[in-house]
């Protein structure tokens, strides 16, 4: 998948978002009337709707950032450290299991495929086990990864997308029902976390796609 088929996807997943959000606001009662169950069910379902947009997104985003770095045939020594972690994950996985006795063989191969002056592969994405719950955090994290140290999502952002995360959770691991969580939320504020969102996801897209196009993730000589 290229960035911009992950760019697609990641509009129609927030799009799908976007029409439960404009229904329930579409069907809301009137200023200080009570919400009924239903109502309470479908925000609380709402904010699932909202987080397997933006895990979705993140996941997408990434996967199709490696496949367009391997496509560039850089070779491996010329990669940032972060993402030798990525291009090596297998050997890294084998010196962890190794043993004492082999440890010293098992990290010469890991030091001579980091120093190779071949195109790297991104073979595998072994960040994909840590991305089933992601926050804004999460997304700096993995900017991190890819060479932007700076990359912050706003405070404000921030702590709506720790909170969608949480609750996403307690519904889908059924700490508490949907309509519980939902009862929490107004129709507005389903709105401020889905822009946070879908803000904090538009800015990571644009922020790894300057990477890959600008080479930035290649390692600067001292």
């Amino acid at each position: 998948m290229s960035l911009e088929a992950a760019a697609d996807e990641v509009r129609e997943r927030f799009s799908e978002a976007s029409m439960v959000i404009n229904h329930l606001r579409a069907i809301a009662p009137g200023d200080l009337q009570p919400i009924d169950d239903l109502q309470r069910t479908l925000r609380g379902l709402c904010l699932v709707s909202i987080y397997a947009a933006f895990e979705r997104s993140a996941n997408a985003i990434v996967e199709s950032a490696l496949i367009e770095l391997t496509s560039h045939e850089t070779p491996a020594t010329s990669y940032i450290t972060s993402l030798h972690s990525i291009i090596h994950y297998a050997k890294v996985k084998s010196l962890r299991s190794c043993g004492f006795d082999h440890i010293i063989d098992r990290s010469t191969a890991l030091f001579d495929a980091a120093f190779e002056n071949s195109s790297a592969a991104f073979l595998e994405n072994p960040l994909a086990e840590k991305m089933q719950n992601v926050d804004g955090g999460t997304l700096e994290w993995l900017a991190s990864l890819f060479g932007v140290s700076d990359h912050a999502c706003t405070p404000a952002n921030r702590g709506r997308l720790g909170n969608l995360r949480e609750r996403r959770n307690a519904v889908a691991h059924g700490r508490e029902a949907a309509s519980v969580v939902g009862g929490r939320f107004s129709i507005n504020e389903l709105g401020n976390i889905y822009d946070a969102a879908d803000m904090e996801i538009t800015r990571f897209l644009i922020t790894i796609r300057d990477q890959c196009d600008g080479r930035l993730y290649i390692r600067q000589a001292a």
